[in-house]
């Protein structure tokens, strides 16, 4: 935004001293130009804690920015020799504010994207936003303006972007992530850059005009990193064996084969075949209920409203969706890495305590079918 400072001489004639430009895209930045000498002190403040998190001295024609680019309600002060001279409090009403979502991960798009529209109702904007998997949404968010990644957008007011962020020494990168996002849900991470009260809340997915089959149980067994798999040999295949002897039709929706990067398929299930992730979501929809682990097509099963079952030891279990049936490491037992370190993206194997022992991803080994089975027979 561009602001003039106006005056009048003693014979009524307006002089604009100088010009104040702010913006707060990734981060407040004030920019002040002009013909007229003088220096300033830029003030960037907190409303909500009242902490000012930077100052700085600026003379004409210099800019000033503060490094905070999650949300903050800011109030900007400049004084001139001490006197007032600008004063402005963060109001993105009717202003154009743009979120990009920094993942191209479908589960972290599912989780972060219903707050775009909370940012724009709370604050009353005009929304836009880039994903990875825009046509999945834009029907859905007709008040949202979607661009693809890394498109230039003009005329914004204000911009912040979703991820889990580090720094070049591979710590939480404190000027992008206000709380380690490591130790909150995903949707909190959400939140807490967008300076929003944390609640769940799901996407909007166009619905998916299906019968429901009462008879169809849907899994999906695959993941990024072997710490996500549930390591238990004989797991899937005791599960899918209980479901077979009581009737059920056991489908695979995950798209890999058997033995991708090891890990066989469970006999006695049908396997869908590859094709559009639409498909994908009528079986879910379908199904009775879903059983996955800590990926993409759990937090997809959730989305559609379908009962989820989510096993998983490399997290803890408030980590992923609140409304699911979640399935967890036994007590006593080594878990959670992946909310207490970074993951390591680049090893397959990763297991920071345990990698090369008889220990490792004990997780999810000693998480028994029993233990899964005990769970689906509270509602199937």
């Amino acid at each position: 935004m561009i602001y003039d400072k106006i005056k009048r001489n003693q014979n009524n004639i307006v002089d604009i001293k100088n010009r104040v430009l702010i913006s707060y895209v990734k981060g407040p930045k004030v920019e002040i130009l002009g013909s007229t000498d003088a220096t300033y002190k830029v003030e960037f403040i907190d409303t909500k804690t009242n902490i000012k998190h930077f100052e700085s001295e600026l003379k004409t024609n210099h800019w000033a920015k503060s490094n905070l680019e999650y949300f903050c309600n800011w109030k900007i002060v400049i004084t001139e020799n001490g006197k007032p001279f600008f004063e402005e409090v963060f109001n993105a009403k009717d202003k154009r504010v743009y979120i990009a979502l920094d993942s191209k991960a479908l589960g972290d798009t599912l989780a972060w994207i219903p707050y775009v529209e909370e940012f724009g109702k709370v604050h009353k904007s005009k929304m836009i936003i880039s994903t990875f998997h825009n046509h999945m949404f834009e029907n859905q968010y007709p008040n949202i303006e979607f661009v693809k990644p890394g498109s230039e957008v003009s005329n914004l007011y204000a911009m912040y972007s979703l991820g889990l962020f580090y720094n070049d020494e591979g710590n939480t990168n404190y000027f992008k992530n206000p709380i380690d996002p490591k130790s909150v849900t995903m949707q909190k991470m959400a939140t807490d850059i967008l300076g929003l009260e944390y609640k769940e809340i799901k996407p909007k997915l166009a619905d998916r005009k299906v019968e429901k089959d009462d008879k169809l149980i849907t899994l999906a067994i695959h993941g990024t990193a072997q710490p996500k798999y549930w390591n238990n040999p004989t797991g899937w295949q005791d599960v899918v064996d209980w479901l077979n002897n009581k009737g059920y039709t056991v489908k695979l929706l995950s798209k890999e084969n058997s033995n991708y990067m090891g890990n066989q398929h469970p006999t006695g299930i049908v396997k869908h075949p590859e094709g559009p992730l639409e498909s994908v979501m009528d079986e879910m929809a379908k199904s009775k209920a879903f059983i996955g682990i800590g990926s993409g097509l759990s937090w997809l099963s959730w989305a559609l409203g379908t009962k989820t079952v989510l096993i998983s030891g490399f997290s803890y279990d408030w980590a992923e969706m609140q409304d699911c049936v979640r399935i967890g490491a036994p007590q006593g037992k080594c878990s959670g890495c992946f909310n207490r370190l970074r993951l390591d993206a680049g090893d397959w194997n990763w297991c920071p305590d345990h990698k090369g022992t008889e220990r490792q991803f004990e997780c999810t080994k000693s998480l028994t079918s029993e233990m899964v089975i005990k769970e689906l027979e509270k509602f199937l």
